[in-house]
Parts: C-alpha cells; sequence; structure tokens
C-alpha cells in the first residue's frame, strides 16, 4: 500500500507509535511538516490515502485539496479543553474515512454532542513491540521519581487549557518526602522553575532509549495538576487515556498515579498504585506499597500495541474502500488553504485572550508546532501581541 504519514517535527506519543506501527505493518512515507513534499509525494506517487493527526492541526486539509482519503489519529480533541464543540473538530472527524481514538471516553464527546463520527477503533497510544530490546540500567540509590511527557513550564500560567500540565506543587510535594525527581521533557522547554525547586531535567531522546533511560528510577508519575486550572480542561485530562499508563510498564518500574483520571483504573493494583492525596502519611507509604508490585514479562506483552493489528487493517480497509469514491466526488473547497502552508508556534504575548486566525490563546500560551494557511499567518502576523516563531 502506498500511505503517506504527515506528522509533527516533535515525533513523541501518537506521532511516534502509531505511525510507526502502521509503516513497519503496511508501508508507506513519512513526511515531517512539509506540505510541498506531501504534495510531490501525492503527485508522484499517487498515494491510497494520508494518516494525519488531530488536535489543532489542518494537516487533512492536504488529503481534501487531492482528493484522497484520510486516517485521522485523534489524539487530542481541542473542543473538550476549551469546552465547548468547535466546527474544527466537527469538520476535521467528520470527513475522515477512519478515526483512530486514544480513548474511549473522547468517542463518547463526540456522540454527546453530534459530531457524526465515520468509521472508528479506539487504539490506546501502548508501547511497541520493537522497543522492548533495550538493556535495563543499574537502580539508582534512594527514592527516584521518573515523568517523561508534556510539562508546563511556569506555575503563573495553570490558567490557561494546558494548565494541568503545571507539576510544580506536585513535585515539590515529592521532593518534600525526599525523592528525587527527574524529568523528561517531550519538547524543548525552558524548565527553570522545576531546576530552581531541585528537579533534575534531561534532554529529550529517542523513545527506546528513554525506556532505558527510566528503568534506573523508582517509579514513573502519571497524573494532572488541579490547582487553578480551567474546569474544562481539568476534565478534559481526566478523560485521557495517556501514554504514561503504559510507558513506565515497559521500562520495568512501577507506575504511580494521582489525579490521573480514567487511565489510573489500568494499572491500578497491577503495575501501578493511585494515590487519593499526596499527604506526608501516604508519602512515606509509598515505596512499602510499591515494593508489593510484581512487573512480568508477560505484562509488558500483553500490554502492547501490536496486540491492536487487526484493529489498524479494519481501519486501513476502510481508507481504500474510500479511496474510488472520494476521486469521483467534488473537490472540497477550503478557501484559505494553500499550498504554501508553514508550521510556526505562536506565542500569546498579552495579559488577556487573544483569537487570531482560527486560533485561541490564553495569556502568555505558547501552541505546540501547527500548520497554518497564508490567510491564518497573514492574521496571526498583523496582532502585536503574538510572536511567531519559525521552523
Amino acid at each position: 500500500m502506498n500511505i503517506l504519514y504527515y506528522i509533527t517535527r516533535w515525533e513523541v506519543g501518537t506521532a511516534y507509535k502509531n505511525v510507526n506501527f502502521m509503516r513497519d505493518r503496511f508501508g508507506g512515507k513519512v513526511v515531517k511538516d512539509s506540505v510541498s513534499e506531501a504534495y510531490n509525494y501525492i503527485k508522484k506517487h499517487k498515494a491510497d490515502f494520508m494518516v494525519v493527526r488531530g488536535d489543532a492541526r489542518k494537516d487533512y486539509y492536504i488529503a481534501l485539496k487531492n482528493k484522497i482519503p484520510y486516517v485521522l489519529i485523534a489524539n487530542d480533541i481541542m473542543g473538550m479543553r476549551v469546552g465547548r464543540v468547535l466546527e474544527s473538530d466537527k469538520h476535521m472527524i467528520e470527513n475522515a474515512s477512519g478515526v483512530i481514538f486514544t480513548s474511549e471516553y473522547h468517542v463518547k464527546y463526540c456522540q454527546e454532542n453530534n459530531i457524526k463520527i465515520p468509521y472508528y477503533e479506539v487504539i490506546h497510544s501502548r508501547p511497541l513491540m520493537r522497543d522492548l530490546k533495550f538493556v535495563p540500567q543499574k537502580k539508582l540509590p534512594g527514592l527516584n521519581l521518573v515523568y517523561a511527557g508534556g510539562i508546563g513550564a511556569r506555575w503563573d500560567s495553570r490558567a490557561k487549557p494546558h494548565g494541568y500540565r503545571q507539576y510544580h506543587k506536585i513535585f515539590e510535594k515529592f521532593l518534600s518526602a525526599g525523592w528525587k525527581v527527574h524529568l523528561y521533557p517531550a519538547t524543548a522547554n525552558n524548565l527553570q522553575e522545576y531546576k530552581d525547586m531541585g528537579c533534575n531535567i534531561y534532554s529529550k531522546i529517542p523513545y527506546k532509549e528513554l525506556l532505558s533511560e527510566m528503568s534506573q528510577y523508582t517509579a514513573g508519575f502519571h497524573g494532572y495538576n488541579k490547582d487553578g486550572v480551567p474546569k474544562t480542561a481539568y476534565e478534559y485530562s481526566q478523560n485521557c487515556i495517556g501514554n504514561k499508563c503504559w510507558d513506565y510498564l515497559m521500562a520495568g518500574i512501577p507506575t504511580i498515579g494521582f489525579q490521573g483520571g480514567k487511565g489510573m483504573d489500568i494499572y491500578r493494583n497491577k503495575w501501578g498504585i493511585v494515590l487519593r492525596s499526596l499527604s506526608k502519611r501516604n508519602l512515606e507509604n509509598l515505596p512499602k506499597r510499591l515494593e508489593k508490585l510484581n512487573i512480568t514479562e508477560q505484562l509488558k506483552y500483553e500490554n502492547l500495541m501490536d496486540n491492536d493489528l487487526e484493529k489498524y487493517q479494519n481501519i486501513i480497509n476502510k481508507a481504500l474502500k474510500d479511496k474510488k469514491i472520494i476521486a469521483k466526488q467534488p473537490t472540497v473547497i477550503i478557501s484559505e488553504w494553500k499550498d504554501n502552508c508553514i508550521t510556526i508556534q505562536v506565542e500569546n504575548k498579552r495579559p488577556y485572550k487573544i483569537e487570531r486566525g482560527n486560533l485561541i490563546l490564553e495569556p502568555y500560551e505558547k501552541t505546540k508546532l501547527i500548520t497554518v494557511s497564508e490567510s491564518q499567518w497573514k492574521e496571526i502576523k498583523s496582532h502585536v501581541g503574538l510572536k511567531i516563531l519559525y521552523f
């Protein structure tokens, strides 16, 4: 099959796991944030369909304009964060040939809000068998907590849609209880506030190397910040089934859950424990509770994405079936889409919310890498309160 996978340059989480699993099994070409390269590939190789990611990205426009099906990896649903149904979410989901949801609760949200879902499968963001062959590292002395993933840099930015990732107060509790805290951010970020607290900060490394690194620690943390976070944003976090529900298991260390939402039920009393509070007593009892957990090789192999092969095959069959149908349909008109779309990161430099170019930016918020059309770029560029970084 001739599949085009279009992803962000930050190849982490679903951008790594789903895409690499599919490419290993079904073949295809990966393009990272290059619209021109994607167009050239489609024209030259006549791609059967595209695989794109969701959230605030508009990569699926490439498929619509070229009249080929696309499979959407719905890694995040923006409307759930901001507390209202967004037309961009509806358009992205409803025009897909198939959708891969990372959480069954995201499916429920769409169903309850009249978003018409095409064929879909729920595939959790579990690790790949290819990454299990690593050399475990020697355990560090003492109590060592590791966290790998998205981290909010500034505590005063927690009142934003991504405020549930400001982990300052949570890690302070562990530090006060005698733990060392080790952080592996998913993207480049200035984490000076965490350094000042006493956390150890490391550079982003490939996933297999990350598993080896994490094996030296006592346990991994899965959870979210609630303090000062908008209600809808925090509720969104509680309905996610994130990578960290399994990543620490694959590294061979227990998972500690606190305010991790429904995902905590996956590892509770299996390869992890759940804390109701970070009280002194709970943290003092934590080492003894962790010793009772038994992480086996069987547990690892039972919780791999490789076990979902049939679900992927179902999604692909649907996209291939739609190929001839879509080719005969009129081209979808997307007035703001241009071939010269660019990838940028936008930062709101003002102490108030700014809405511009279909973006909603809270005070001092910085977006992930996003691909925007020329008209969006012009709107964003014209606002003196928005700073654009180019990639």
